[in-house]
């Protein structure tokens, strides 16, 4: 179910997070980033036929087709907690009541998330994978469920690819 473009991205991508701290400051950051965005996508609405959705629903679909696309067991997962993250960012945008304040809240959770994937980075001594490959940044989440589901002993044919390795630790 794991296609090769897939375990290629996670080898590269898990090849720069293997210090526990920076493996921890990813744990947080993504979610808070991928939150963020939700947050800030749920101020777009359009209309499908009679029915009215926000850009937040449908950038989260084509991010889980993608994921999916992927690997079908890290998609499904992700599909679930992606349906949390966005009904949270509905039900906050919403709370904060005003398109003012729902950007204020997104850039202070953007920059927060990126301070704690930044700093995560300092630990590990290796500069972020995104910045050689962009598109590292959408195999980032799923490194995320991988690397749970690894250490639940659910993913065994990834754990080889997400092996520990030399750190430099700082």
């Amino acid at each position: 179910m794991t296609n090769e473009l897939f375990r290629n991205q996670l080898a590269s991508y898990a090849s720069v997070h293997r210090d526990w701290r920076n493996k921890a400051t990813h744990f947080v950051g993504i979610p808070v980033i991928v939150f963020s965005l939700l947050l800030l996508l749920s101020l777009w609405r359009f209309e499908l036929g009679d029915r009215q959705f926000t850009l937040s629903l449908a950038v989260a679909i084509i991010a889980l087709l993608g994921w999916m696309a992927l690997d079908l067991g890290i998609g499904i997962v992700m599909a679930l907690l992606m349906a949390v993250a966005w009904y949270a960012a509905a039900a906050f945008a919403g709370a904060l009541g005003s398109p003012q304040a729902v950007w204020i809240a997104f850039m202070a959770l953007f920059v927060g998330g990126w301070v704690l994937q930044f700093l995560g980075h300092h630990y590990e001594g290796k500069r972020p994978a995104l910045i050689d490959n962009i598109f590292q940044a959408f195999i980032g989440p799923m490194f995320l469920v991988a690397e749970a589901m690894v250490m639940l002993g659910q993913r065994r044919d990834l754990a080889e690819l997400m092996g520990e390795g030399d750190v430099t630790a700082r």
